[in-house]
């Protein structure tokens, strides 16, 4: 057992594990490029910067349902002097261009969306009109502008509207589609396999009878986390047995099969611990324990020439490795923009100590105390603690060479 503990007393730091995960990948994997149709590139990576070929609007159009005006001719309106105006019809949303000018005096009626027609510079809005016959009655002044959408607000032609190696939302799609693309080059998703072992997990719905009472939770945490990103394809294959050849058999086929595999659990440095024994014998072990709390067993090793990321059987544990580790080694590897977790910056309530040479990851809950955020430390902080993160609002970073934050600090909070 010496040689297992001089191993995980050299712990990497995170951005080293991030770093090196993201290196094995870019030279281990090739994500070749394919067209996907914009409907259906929800949460895939875009493989190309795409620009606007037209302007958005492509006119100047109304931004209200109102009256088109000169803004010179109705610059003295009010409640007690309305200035009356000609109305010489009106303008549909879809019709462009309009079929009708106005002059002094003059206005047509618009409705929100429709062109602008020529001699206006600004919309009056129908709460501020009274309409008499064939004139309207002005009770307020615009002025030049006011109440238009002008030509190219939006986006200008040319103008580049979502660049390359961009998480594609559900945003994204609408301004794809409002400047007319139906097709887009994405990257093909990246297959991940995901297994556990351990001859005390039980499986939901397979094992009826779970007297460890340890139930196969953190695998399908990660299955479930991978299969959001939306630019992977998860393949599961179950939990294994402390058994080293049945599990190296495991590791070979999905290592095979996969672009990357996840293991949970058996990182350890016990002997029932099974996983890393089995990827240190019989492959490349890259790196064994990472600087952080929770996770601190998680590894990295080369199975069949595959990066296979070894994480903690605690899902708090596992997911701390794959907030930490394996979403940032996507982002550095693939170039991702837009997937940082949103952050609201809160008063702590209390001190939170942190052993100096380790990153640890702190849940929290929030509380609104009018106009500032506080937060509360999660009191169960074990790495097996589910509920920590199902009842948390996000976590707190506590960087390694800091010892800790003291009550009422200003700290950011990166929500769930």
């Amino acid at each position: 057992m010496a040689g297992l503990s001089k191993r995980i007393t050299a712990l990497v730091s995170i951005s080293e594990a991030v770093d090196l995960l993201a290196g094995i990948l870019r030279g281990t994997v090739k994500l070749s490029v394919e067209e996907a149709r914009v409907s259906s590139a929800l949460g895939r990576i875009l493989a190309e910067d795409v620009y606007a070929g037209i302007n958005i609007p492509p006119f100047n159009r109304s931004a209200v349902d109102g009256y088109a005006v000169r803004a010179v001719d109705v610059v003295n309106a009010s409640v007690y002097n309305p200035v009356e105006l000609l109305l010489k019809g009106s303008v549909a949303a879809g019709e462009y261009p309009p079929s009708t000018c106005i002059g002094h005096g003059e206005a047509i009626r618009v409705h929100t969306g429709s062109p602008v027609p020529c001699g206006a510079d600004a919309v009056v809005m129908d709460e501020d009109v009274e309409v008499a016959d064939s004139r309207i009655l002005v009770y307020k002044p615009v002025s030049p502008g006011q109440n238009i959408s002008r030509m190219g607000e939006d986006f200008t032609r040319g103008e580049l509207v979502v660049a390359k190696g961009t998480l594609l939302k559900p945003v994204h799609i609408a301004a794809l589609s409002s400047i007319g693309v139906d097709k887009v080059k994405v990257y093909r998703k990246l297959e991940v396999g995901v297994l556990a072992s351990g001859d005390e997990v039980c499986e939901p719905g397979v094992d009826v009878e779970c007297e460890t009472g340890v139930y196969n939770s953190s695998a399908r945490l990660l299955v479930a986390l991978l299969l959001n990103t939306g630019f992977t394809s998860v393949k599961y294959y179950g939990v294994f047995p402390d058994d080293p050849e049945i599990l190296g058999d495991a590791l070979r086929k999905a290592a095979v099969e996969n672009d990357l595999v996840v293991t949970t659990a058996g990182t350890g440095v016990s002997e029932g611990d099974t996983v890393i024994d089995v990827a240190m014998h019989s492959w490349r072990l890259v790196f064994r324990g990472v600087r952080m709390r929770p996770g601190r067993p998680t590894s990295l090793s080369l199975v069949e020439g595959k990066p296979v990321l070894h994480l903690s059987g605690y899902p708090v544990a596992a997911w701390t490795g794959y907030e930490a580790i394996l979403m940032p080694a996507f982002s550095k590897w693939l170039g991702l923009k837009g997937v940082e977790r949103p952050v609201v910056y809160a008063r702590l309530s209390r001190r939170i100590p942190n052993t100096v040479g380790y990153t640890s990851y702190i849940r929290v809950t929030l509380r609104d105390t009018g106009g500032e955020y506080v937060a509360e430390p999660y009191m169960l902080r074990g790495s097996g603690v589910l509920s920590s993160l199902l009842r948390s609002h996000g976590y707190i970073v506590i960087p390694e060479n800091v010892e800790g934050f003291e009550k009422d600090s200003i700290v950011p909070v990166y929500l769930f």
